[in-house]
């Protein structure tokens, strides 16, 4: 076996040949080989003649060597953003660009130049073993362009697309609408404001407060802190150990793995993974802590659309409200009583309208006929009229679609408990309350009228099914 194997930047040739002394190549057959591969240049005749006398196998010896090229400078980068002091971006003894140990995220404006490259520079060319020049320029370094960034026409500076906040990711600079924080929000990175979502890698230390137009999402924890979404979303991946002092505000919904001493008040959904305790917790749609151990013990929970948990209180009767809110209720009564009073506007005017047809009708038989006027007004009131009609029409099926789902929405608005209601728990919904004193398996609670109506989760077909109204 013979084999030629060559350096990186083709300089060097190293052979190495494996056979028995009878198979062993003659020294021809490797210069033949040699000129296969186009091996023209710094060629070891002398070493090749002895390797082929002695007949003895040899491994990556090397057997031709051109010029090496004594290089330029390297390319380097300028940063024009604030990058984290006393950590250099280059990992030292190499020429790559490390990223993960940087901090970077910074609020930048549209065309704002985020770096300037200096380009590598030429020194001594070489040569290949193949007679080539070999090229002395230091090695080169691109611009790390990412999302909504562009290079100038030489390539020489990196700009900024939009105005926004500036990040690493995957290796490039990213500017994007949102506010990203590599690691902990403290005192590296002082308490947040930001017109757009912000994205926190790590948790939301005691005593700082993160505030956002749109979604925040927290990889950690948030401790005693406080976070306020105006109009998206708030993602906790952790929990909120609150400390009694942390309080979480959002527009959208809010998602997390446990909440523990704290306030919490969203427009809509609160789903948690674990468990809620000694917490105020307050949803414009459901609270639903039906995962894991899916347990509220302690504080007060209230949701406009339901409550679904798996336990409820404690064996020893912890004190734990539960509140279905009648703000959804009194939305639908505002609704109809405005349906109402537009529908009383159009039939008076129905009236009205017919009326005034009637006279005209009457005074054109007497004077047979009318003035031009009168007769603009009748052709008038004879399209309007069924226009009117319609309106009400639309008005009487929207009435009844509005009852239905107010009626609808009074019942469906319940308290789900799949494992146990334990005794000491407040029930509260729509002004209608329970106090339980014994603990209940699988349950839901609704109200129906002015009864709470406590329905077991089993099937109506099992021997153990029930359904029943506690005395109060």
């Amino acid at each position: 076996m013979i084999r030629i194997d060559f350096s990186d930047d083709k300089v060097e040739a190293y052979l190495t040949i494996q056979a028995d002394k009878s198979d062993f190549p003659s020294y021809q057959e490797v210069l033949d080989l040699m000129a296969q591969k186009k091996i023209s240049f710094g060629l070891n005749t002398s070493l090749l003649k002895e390797i082929t006398d002695k007949k003895e196998p040899v491994r990556k010896i090397l057997i031709a060597r051109g010029i090496t090229p004594v290089y330029g400078k390297d390319a380097s980068i300028e940063w024009k953003i604030k990058l984290n002091e006393n950590e250099a971006f280059k990992i030292p003894g190499t020429d790559r660009v490390d990223f993960k140990r940087t901090n970077l995220s910074e609020s930048v404006q549209a065309r704002q130049v985020l770096a300037v490259k200096t380009f590598a520079q030429a020194g001594t060319d070489g040569k290949s073993v193949f007679g080539e020049p070999v090229s002395s320029f230091g090695k080169d370094i691109d611009l790390p362009s990412g999302r909504n960034t562009s290079l100038s026409e030489d390539a020489s500076t990196l700009y900024a697309d939009i105005s926004g906040s500036a990040f690493i990711e995957n290796d490039l600079i990213q500017v994007d609408k949102i506010y990203h924080v590599k690691g902990n929000v403290s005192y590296a990175t002082g308490n947040i404001k930001f017109d757009g979502p912000v994205v926190i890698e790590g948790d939301v230390l005691s005593g700082f407060w993160v505030e956002a137009r749109d979604s925040i999402y927290i990889g950690g924890n948030v401790e005693a802190a406080k976070v306020y979404s105006h109009q998206g979303d708030v993602t906790v991946n952790f929990g909120v150990l609150g400390k009694g002092r942390a309080k979480i505000l959002a527009g959208g919904n809010l998602k997390c793995g446990f909440i523990q001493d704290a306030v919490i008040g969203v427009r809509k959904d609160v789903i948690v993974q674990r468990y809620v305790i000694n917490s105020s917790v307050t949803a414009g749609g459901v609270v639903n802590v039906s995962q894991n151990e899916g347990m509220i013990r302690g504080g007060n929970i209230t949701a406009e659309k339901g409550i679904i948990i798996n336990e409820a209180g404690s064996d020893r009767g912890t004190p734990t409200e539960l509140h279905i809110r009648t703000q959804g209720e009194n939305e639908s009564q505002n609704a109809l009583w405005e349906l109402s009073r537009k529908r009383s506007e159009l039939t008076i005017r129905l009236s009205s309208l017919s009326k005034r047809k009637s006279f005209l009708k009457v005074l054109e038989e007497r004077l047979n006929g009318l003035s031009a006027d009168k007769i603009v007004e009748l052709n008038f009131i004879k399209k309007e009229i069924p226009r009117v009609r319609k309106k009400i029409e639309v008005l009487n099926s929207e009435e009844l679609i509005l009852q239905k789902n107010a009626s609808q929405a009074r019942i469906t608005r319940e308290i789900v408990v799949h494992k146990t209601l334990h005794k000491n728990v407040s029930i509260d919904i729509s002004g209608v309350g329970y106090q339980c004193d014994a603990p209940l398996n699988g349950v839901k609670l609704f109200r129906f009228k002015r009864e709470i109506i406590i329905e077991s989760l089993l099937d109506m077909e099992n021997r153990e099914y029930d359904i029943y109204i506690p005395s109060h």
